[in-house]
């Protein structure tokens, strides 16, 4: 069964390292893009990823109001383009906008 959205969707990629626990995420329409992506930011990695391999990826779509990341000391919530333009948003303004029942 082949699985296909109307239009471009944002997926998270996660590479997964050799003996580190914590993965690497990256933000992409597909997984050429995906990889295209690691393999510019390889040589920025700390060094226990650039000394390891990866040995697994998984990828997901994000989740409205669920799936979450950091941006410096920033947290941000997937809204989706369709409410922010990058699909974005402060953890603490999604509270604000969507858990007080102010839709």
């Amino acid at each position: 069964m082949k699985f296909s959205f109307e239009k471009p969707t944002i997926r998270l990629y996660r590479f997964y390292f050799l003996g580190i626990s914590t993965p690497i995420t990256i933000q992409a329409y597909n997984e050429k893009e995906a990889r295209k992506a690691i393999e510019s930011i390889w040589s920025k990695l700390a060094k226990p990823y650039q000394s390891s391999k990866i040995i697994g990826q998984t990828v997901c779509v994000p989740v409205f109001g669920v799936s979450k990341r950091q941006e410096g000391d920033k947290t941000l919530v997937w809204v989706g383009k369709g409410f922010s333009k990058t699909g974005w948003m402060d953890i603490e303004i999604f509270k604000k906008k969507y858990e007080s029942g102010n839709t």
